[in-house]
């Protein structure tokens, strides 16, 4: 398999602050982004991590989201036939197109179906320029052919990979920024650590594969990482943070509770388990470190005060050297924090609705006169509702008050 690389370099932000008051630079506090695409739009997955990032980073910003897509692979000419009903109507200032993936038909790639989909692309590229937005472009990522037959049979790899070179050849003649999703994905095949790249289908993109397209539109959009530090001395008894404020209960050797208030959130990247590794592409935009100084060899057992939670168990060189909280259950089972993500999805849940509503009852010619005004009020209170809850995420809290309790077995033996 050749591995593709884009001649789009790639932004990367350098400063790391905690997070900030105002708008980020690249997406202004008012812009309407839009991911358009097809099953790798919606369910929302990279779009979710990039929307969650802003809600969690910048927590003034009022800019809205839409992931607008099918559940399903389709083809590039959807996206045309669909541009005015479900595109245009939402007044875009930034889109970031993703079609590609199904493109080939998992078939081995033709030179005459590569071209139509470039043609097709550059005629949705311009309608959307035509709307005034700023566009991004990301290309489909590598697909894992071990993983069907259909497609390992196809090549399908060398297809997607000839699609995305055709896309970006199209969108940078039109002066569109590119973001090479294929690249990275083939390069880990390449180092044979694809496994976890797709879903089942060898084609849908897993948590890993969405994190690397969340942090290429990160580094595009010029966006600064969450960089929050705790730093605590377990011998003394204290603490500070640079976010909140931070404090120490008791006096026990073996035990402590260390108390965050005003702590902010991490951002959700949909599947936890795998959240904020150090091999996880977003990993250096969300650090949220706890340093414990003078802490004794051996296991600590951390859990949320309050809770029945199983604890989770880290080594004492592991706190000296410092552990992401981000990526702890401790956090990211907190209440607040699992309210304000199911917000999130509640609102892109709805916003699907209403289309599907719209396409299966509205546009219906046979609807019985009967039943015309009790459908367009429905619709109405769907519509009612998804601007509802857009507008509450808005002045819900990005921070968290959180209790862990810490307790030590000394010389290496479990709690």
């Amino acid at each position: 398999m050749r591995v593709f690389a884009s001649g789009v370099g790639l932004l990367f932000c350098l400063a790391a602050s905690g997070p900030a008051m105002g708008a980020p630079i690249g997406i202004g506090d008012s812009d309407r982004v839009v991911f358009y695409g097809d099953k790798m739009v919606e369910p929302a997955k990279f779009g979710h991590m990039v929307e969650s990032f802003i809600r969690v980073k910048y927590p003034e910003s009022k800019a809205r989201f839409w992931h607008v897509g099918s559940r399903n692979h389709d083809k590039i000419e959807l996206a045309n036939e669909q541009f005015d009903e479900r595109l245009a109507p939402l007044k875009p200032t930034i889109i970031v197109l993703c079609w590609g993936l199904g493109d080939g038909g998992m078939k081995k790639h033709r030179d005459e179906r590569v071209a139509q989909v470039a043609g097709h692309y550059g005629t949705l590229i311009d309608r959307c320029k035509k709307l005034g937005a700023k566009v991004f472009v990301l290309t489909p990522p590598c697909p894992t052919i071990a993983k069907k037959n259909i497609l390992a049979a196809g090549e399908y790899d060398v297809t997607v990979m000839k699609i995305a070179e055709a896309i970006s050849k199209t969108a940078g003649e039109r002066g569109v920024t590119v973001l090479d999703w294929y690249g990275p994905t083939a390069a880990l095949h390449e180092q044979g650590k694809g496994a976890e790249l797709t879903d089942k289908d060898g084609l849908f993109p897993a948590a890993s594969s969405n994190a690397i397209a969340a942090k290429l539109i990160f580094d595009a959009w010029h966006l600064e990482p969450i960089d929050v530090r705790v730093q605590m001395d377990w011998a003394a008894g204290t603490a500070s943070t640079t976010h909140g404020s931070a404090e120490v209960i008791g006096n026990d050797p073996n035990a402590k509770s260390l108390n965050l208030q005003d702590f902010p959130m991490p951002f959700h990247t949909g599947k936890r388990k795998a959240a904020f590794r150090e091999d996880f592409a977003c990993a250096d935009y969300c650090r949220m470190t706890l340093t414990v100084d003078n802490l004794p060899d051996g296991i600590v057992a951390m859990r949320q005060r309050g809770t029945r939670q199983k604890p989770m168990s880290v080594s004492s060189q592991q706190l000296r050297s410092g552990l992401n909280l981000a990526a702890i259950k401790p956090i990211t089972r907190t209440k607040r924090f699992t309210d304000f993500v199911d917000k999130i999805e509640t609102k892109n849940n709805y916003a699907f609705k209403i289309r599907a509503f719209k396409k299966q009852y509205i546009e219906n010619q046979d609807i019985d006169p009967e039943l015309v005004a009790s459908y367009q009020t429905h619709l109405l209170a769907l519509q009612q509702f998804h601007e509802g809850i857009a507008q509450v995420i808005l002045r819900t809290p990005r921070t968290l008050n959180l209790a862990l309790d810490l307790r030590l077995a000394p010389g290496g033996s479990r709690p």
